[in-house]
């Protein structure tokens, strides 16, 4: 198939993630950057682009003019936005521009809707990742829409091998990579005296916490999150307060990396791995204490819980795996192709 993919792309982004899986799948891809946002990943530059919008409302729609254009001159059979915020007028012009099908995968919960574009655009599927999400607006504006969890990339979120340089850099008790806002740093705090760090480029001077000092400032993608996943001894996944049912990507990202992970209990989570056996999940705050303490304390416990989850991972939540199941939706006709390698690029 030829296929569109609008989204962000950097370095394990979502839509990157999507992008690579599909030409390694044998499809023909084209990507639209919707936005420059984390092109170098800094917070000046972002917070840019995130404003301009919001003052030039015109500006929004000129610049999804790129997009508009691909679709006429590429003639996809199917354009897959990776995001919330293309306007519903914008819509109605790729679907003046050509006959492929339009879907959306939204990889985030519900909290940052916004202007809910999405809900308003005349799409032919809204795959969402929370089971919540897809009830409600399936019920309540009968959307045509689907849960279909997020995934990990066999490509790079996988167990790798780690020089002396990588376990000094890397190792710790503790780590996640992560957003970081007070939610976060509230439940993180018990913390503080362990031995943790945090990877990220977006710790905001506003944020007053004694997280701070363990805070990497450094952006880890690919093969180098895989790195720090597995130096570490538990990887940490509190998940935002806006996950009312389904898990964030750190779920599958964690777990194809080999990694031991504690995190959010979720509704949805023991459909995808068994609680305890896969992932070791909590509730609350104490008892994600008290778990830290007694996995640190059990190394070979650790081991056989993340070899589980790694098998499991790669078996049944990979993206190619959830592009099959999207295609079979929208009734697109494809076949499972040799993969064509690494070296592809974006």
């Amino acid at each position: 198939m030829k296929i569109l993919v609008s989204g962000q792309f950097y370095p394990d982004s979502f839509a990157r993630n999507i992008a690579v899986t599909a030409r390694r799948m044998g499809h023909k891809v084209m990507v639209v950057e919707e936005t420059p946002i984390h092109r170098r990943l800094n917070v000046l530059w972002a917070g840019f682009w995130t404003i301009v919008p919001r003052l030039f409302p015109k500006y929004e729609q000129r610049r999804q003019g790129k997009l508009v254009r691909a679709a006429e001159e590429f003639a996809p059979d199917m354009i897959l936005l990776s995001y919330g915020t293309l306007p519903p007028s914008v819509v109605r012009q790729l679907r003046s521009t050509c006959s492929a099908r339009i879907a959306a995968w939204y990889p985030d919960h519900l909290v940052n809707l916004g202007r809910q574009y999405l809900l308003a655009s005349d799409l032919d599927a809204w795959f969402l990742k929370d089971p919540y999400m897809v009830r409600v607006f399936r019920d309540k504006l009968a959307l045509n829409a689907f849960y279909l969890p997020e995934a990990c990339n066999s490509l790079w979120h996988r167990r790798v091998e780690l020089s002396i340089e990588d376990r000094r850099k890397y190792g710790c008790d503790l780590v996640t990579a992560s957003n970081m806002y007070y939610y976060r740093a509230k439940s993180l705090e018990i913390f503080a005296n362990y031995d943790m760090k945090i990877w990220g480029k977006s710790y905001p001077a506003w944020l007053s916490s004694p997280l701070r000092v363990t805070y990497q400032d450094e952006y880890v993608a690919e093969k180098e999150k895989a790195k720090a996943f597995t130096a570490a001894k538990i990887v940490l996944n509190t998940m935002h307060y806006g996950e009312i049912e389904g898990v964030n990507c750190r779920l599958f990202e964690a777990a194809g990396c080999g990694a031991f992970q504690i995190a959010d209990w979720k509704p949805a989570l023991p459909d995808l791995f068994e609680p305890e056996k896969e992932i070791v999940t909590f509730r609350t705050q104490q008892e994600l204490r008290e778990k830290v303490d007694y996995y640190l304390a059990h190394p070979e416990e650790r081991r056989e819980i993340a070899d589980r989850a790694y098998a499991h991972a790669h078996n049944e939540h990979t993206y190619e795996m959830r592009l099959q199941r999207m295609f079979e939706i929208l009734g697109l006709h494809t076949q499972r192709l040799v993969e064509v390698g690494e070296s592809q690029t974006l």
